[in-house]
């Protein structure tokens, strides 16, 4: 083989190989930036994150994780704290999701300081409905918007989880 066919080659190989990756990135996850400080701790402002499409259609949803969805034609990240038929309560600086008050126990740690904003930041519980789930921001005490405003989300509305 010749040094120009070889070269050649390489070309072919560095190109198919850069190809592949922007394919798979782009069916798989993409990058977003999260402004904000909606999530911090867990995830600053300004961090760029990739928000995973297939892992939504190979699993279910579950208490925990943190999501990229879209509202009212915006995007947002928030954590799922409650899925579909759960009940959740918002009351004196607690989350209680089934009568369950130890939400940090599922992975869901936070600054619970201010429960005054939101239309859905009350004593009584909330039932959230079929293929929906209730999400909010780690960083409450900022007032950002999320389930306790807009109520639970329909898991259409779900972009994918973010890694």
């Amino acid at each position: 083989m010749t040094l120009k066919e070889k070269i050649k080659n390489n070309y072919k190989t560095i190109f198919l190989t850069f190809f592949s990756l922007i394919i798979v990135s782009w069916a798989f996850a993409h990058p977003y930036n999260v402004p904000g400080d909606c999530m911090e701790p867990a995830i600053k402002d300004g961090s760029h994150v990739f928000v995973n499409h297939i892992s939504p259609y190979l699993r279910q949803y579950q208490i925990g994780d943190i999501i990229a969805f879209n509202h009212e034609g915006k995007g947002w990240v928030s954590r799922i704290v409650a899925l579909e038929a759960d009940t959740v309560q918002i009351t004196e600086g607690e989350v209680i999701v089934n009568g369950d008050a130890n939400c940090k126990d599922r992975g869901i740690l936070r600054s619970w300081s201010n429960w005054k904003h939101g239309v859905y930041a009350i004593d009584k519980p909330l039932k959230v409905p079929p293929d929906h789930v209730f999400v909010l921001s780690d960083n409450l005490s900022a007032q950002h918007d999320d389930s306790r405003v807009f109520g639970p989300i329909s898991k259409n509305s779900i972009i994918g989880l973010v890694w």
